[in-house]
């Protein structure tokens, strides 16, 4: 193998097109040499602006000997039995948030790669922000001491447009709106960068959590507006509220809430402390100047270099099923209105 990713990517509609092709492009070890969706058009376009041979079929691209990994981004319920069939081909895969609709279709995806060889990673570039490494310092740093609280909210307003072609409406399709084939709506398509940025930076993991949720304003099977409260493993509570019709535009942020200090995501980072930390003010809020990183370009580097060097990726297939494994879980206690424990790994 040489000493760069040749990728084919699977699935050139939305994410794929305005920031995944651009992403690879700009990653000093991975290229596009070919790309595939069931739309010649799409596929066509795709390969016109980011290079590589397109094509329909998903095993031709599979088959080819200068593919050494995939990259999926189809509808969600497509991300098990594609990233199984390129298993099956001896491709390395990198699959697009959310791994998967279900826990069993992750697990099942990670027993598939595992069986063949080859590695699987899933693109949750929020781990690599700067706001997010520089949070996960400070509260490894002791900024925070204790954590006890956590709160996350996303509100988003999506035009009735987005469920049919998305943001861009590049490819009409209306797999977004159906459950069984988005595994969900907001919580699952967006706040799911928020709960796996923050069980990064805290290293905490749920164990518990209730859910409601309903179906507003939204022609979908799917949930515009959900709260869930959570129970961690180190007794910290939390509470996410995420809209997708939320009237008046986007709002959010994520707070974190310590023994000795409190922390504020939301576009920028602030923190206050009591204690004494390199780099913050003590008894005050400190806003940090975190760098700018395309954290969807580190990944795949990261990802290249585990390939090249025969060793794990940095968010294998099993830290995208452990965040999926909260989102799941609410989703169970909205329908059976219970809590519902969350799976824990030996």
């Amino acid at each position: 193998m040489s000493d760069t990713l040749r990728i084919g990517m699977i699935g050139c509609g939305e994410i794929a097109y305005k920031a995944t092709g651009q992403s690879v492009t700009d990653c000093p070890n991975a290229t596009i040499v070919a790309a595939m969706d069931t739309v010649e058009d799409v596929a066509q376009s795709f390969t016109d602006t980011f290079g590589g041979d397109p094509t329909t079929d998903a095993a031709e691209l599979m088959a080819r000997d200068d593919v050494d990994a995939v990259l999926i981004s189809a509808p969600h319920f497509l991300h098990a039995p594609l990233t199984i069939q390129a298993a099956e081909a001896g491709k390395h895969v990198l699959v697009e948030k959310p791994i998967a609709c279900t826990t069993e279709q992750a697990n099942d995806m990670i027993r598939a790669c595992a069986d063949a060889g080859v590695l699987l990673s899933v693109l949750l570039p929020s781990r690599y922000s700067g706001s997010t490494v520089r949070a996960k310092e400070l509260i490894e740093s002791g900024a925070l001491g204790k954590i006890l609280a956590l709160k996350f909210h996303v509100a988003a307003n999506k035009p009735d447009s987005y469920w049919t072609g998305g943001y861009t409406q590049r490819v009409q399709t209306d797999w977004r709106k159906s459950k069984e084939n988005s595994g969900g709506g907001i919580l699952i398509m967006n706040l799911v960068h928020e709960i796996d940025a923050v069980r990064y930076a805290t290293g905490l993991e749920a164990t518990r959590v209730y859910a409601e949720y309903d179906t507003y304003l939204t022609d979908t099977e799917v949930e515009d507006f959900i709260t869930v409260s959570i129970r961690y493993d180190n007794g910290a509570i939390g509470d996410m509220m995420a809209s997708s019709c939320a009237r008046g535009g986007e709002a959010g942020g994520t707070r974190i809430y310590g023994s000795e200090g409190q922390m504020a995501f939301g576009g920028r980072l602030r923190v206050f402390t009591e204690n004494d930390v390199d780099g913050l003010e003590k008894d005050a809020w400190t806003e940090i100047e975190a760098p700018r990183v395309d954290g969807r370009v580190k990944l795949i580097e990261r990802f290249a270099d585990a390939v090249f060097n025969g060793t794990a990726p940095e968010v294998p297939g099993e830290e995208g099923r452990n965040t999926l494994d909260v989102i799941y879980a609410a989703y169970r206690s909205g329908e059976t209105h219970t809590p519902v424990s969350v799976p824990t790994y030996g």
